[in-house]
């Protein structure tokens, strides 16, 4: 089954006339975007929260500049190498330096890099303090908003990475995107406004769970209450609306709990104005409800349970909602523990994030795509069924970076049903029998057409890829 952030990863474009539309990322997605950057760069822990993008698009031509050139610049090197590795070796000619900037009220805004292929793309962009001030007391710096203007279908996502000196004015981010059309040639306006730095704490007081429990039989055996979402929820379905908000909706229905923890307007804990209320088991998930007081200065973090015996192994929630109960705002996390047995063998843990200064001003800046596109295309026109429904696959195209599969729908037999579920559907096989691991993924549907794309974890040696696999047909990389 899915969990709630890959929902997200799907998104569709029924024309190319609709506006630029802003959606919040959820919780989920944003703790595992954010744990697989810990992961790839070795970064401590970092709470951010990320937004995503959906853009209609056209494009146009290549152009070069090799990525040797932006070595040269010394820090943005150990960044591409920090993500990459040794297989920085494969993209060694895909980069291009940037370095146009736009300063006002202090801080600088610059556009560092940019490594892409036809479909896929990285950017590199700082702030820099003018007045010589450090970020060491931000552990990471949210934006009002960051829009990414490229005139084109697709997505993008970003996330603060470390750069050559955590104590000096610099901070450092990473764009990811992916786009239906080519991006490459085409000129770009990166624009942020009004940014927030945060810090994290560790807080000294951490519930014991198990203990607690154990201790206070009253916390599991309570009176639990309807869960009000779930039945507004049932009563949407009631209504008229489309077939494909229709299944989201029921989706989402059974996912929600039919029952919840009352509230005990209690303090179970007490740390920075973030209070634990209530805690215990309902339908077999371990629920704990979080009280936030001035939740524009303080909020939760990470929040997890961490195996005793393994450290690697950390359940997050696998659902959160929020609630207002008399003017005050809580979050209720519902995780995959289901019984005291099973929570004897993990520790609660999280963290708490807190503002450290605001500074509001309006930058943007416009640049060039201007590196060099070696993307593969391989025509293919073969029928392919994917999860009962017919396409043929258009064509393929494949670079170190990432994959891109063009479909085209077959409006005859799918007539009776418009949704397309193609999630998972797409495995780039390497020579060695392995599947290669991705990073993002974007889906882009209409009537006619499909698009599928693929970034990879790391950039691939392209004479080492065996074939690329679409539901049932294997397409192979000469």
């Amino acid at each position: 089954m899915k969990k709630i952030d890959e929902l997200l990863d799907d998104y569709s474009l029924q024309n190319d006339n609709i506006n630029v539309n802003e959606e919040f990322i959820t919780r989920d997605e944003m703790k595992r975007i954010k744990n697989l950057t810990i992961n790839k760069v070795n970064l401590q822990n970092k709470n951010r929260t990320k937004k995503r993008f959906f853009i209609p698009l056209v494009a146009v031509m290549t152009l070069i500049l090799s990525f040797a050139v932006v070595f040269a610049q010394g820090g943005l090197s150990s960044i591409y190498y920090n993500l990459f590795g040794q297989n920085i070796k494969y993209v060694n000619e895909m980069g291009t330096v940037i370095d146009k900037n736009y300063s006002t009220n202090g801080i600088t805004f610059n556009v560092a890099s940019m490594l892409g292929d036809e479909n896929s793309f990285y950017i590199i962009f700082e702030l820099i303090k003018e007045n010589g001030e450090s970020f060491k007391q931000s552990d990471y710096i949210e934006f009002e908003s960051l829009i990414l203007d490229f005139n084109n279908s697709g997505g993008y996502t970003w996330y603060e990475i470390e750069d050559d000196d955590a104590s000096d004015n610099k901070a450092t981010f990473i764009l990811i995107g992916n786009t239906v059309n080519k991006t490459v040639g085409k000129k770009l306006k990166l624009s942020i406004k009004n940014l927030t730095e945060y810090t994290i704490i560790e807080p000294e007081n951490m519930l014991k769970a198990y203990e607690f429990l154990s201790e206070n039989n009253d916390y599991l055996n309570q009176v639990l209450k309807e869960n009000k979402n779930k039945s507004a929820m049932t009563e949407t379905i009631a209504e008229n609306i489309s077939d494909e908000e229709k299944e989201k909706i029921e989706y989402m229905n059974n996912i929600i709990p039919s029952y919840e923890l009352p509230v005990k307007y209690s303090k179970i804990i007490d740390d920075n104005n973030i209070y634990i209320d209530n805690i215990g088991f309902v339908e077999e998930k371990l629920c704990l409800r979080i009280l936030r007081e001035d939740s524009e200065d303080h909020s939760i973090g990470d929040i997890y349970f961490e195996n005793k015996s393994n450290t690697d192994d950390k359940l997050h929630s696998d659902f959160v909602f929020s609630e207002v109960y008399e003017g005050v705002d809580y979050d209720y996390y519902i995780f995959n523990i289901t019984n005291m047995e099973d929570l004897k063998n993990y520790d609660f843990k999280y963290n708490l994030v807190n503002k450290v200064s605001s500074t509001n001003g309006e930058w943007a800046v416009t640049f060039k795509a201007d590196y060099k596109n070696t993307t593969k295309t391989i025509n293919v026109n073969k029928k392919v069924e994917i999860q009962g429904k017919s396409y043929i696959v258009r064509n393929v195209k494949i670079s170190p970076l990432s994959v891109t599969v063009k479909l085209i729908n077959n409006i005859l037999i799918n007539s009776e049903n418009h949704n397309h579920n193609l999630q998972d559907s797409v495995n780039v096989i390497m020579k060695d029998g392995s599947t290669v691991k991705i990073e993002n993924s974007g889906i882009s549907t209409n009537t006619l057409s499909s698009t599928i794309n693929l970034i990879f974890k790391q950039p691939l040696n392209m004479k080492e890829i065996d074939y690329v696999r679409i539901s049932d047909v294997e397409i192979k990389i000469q």
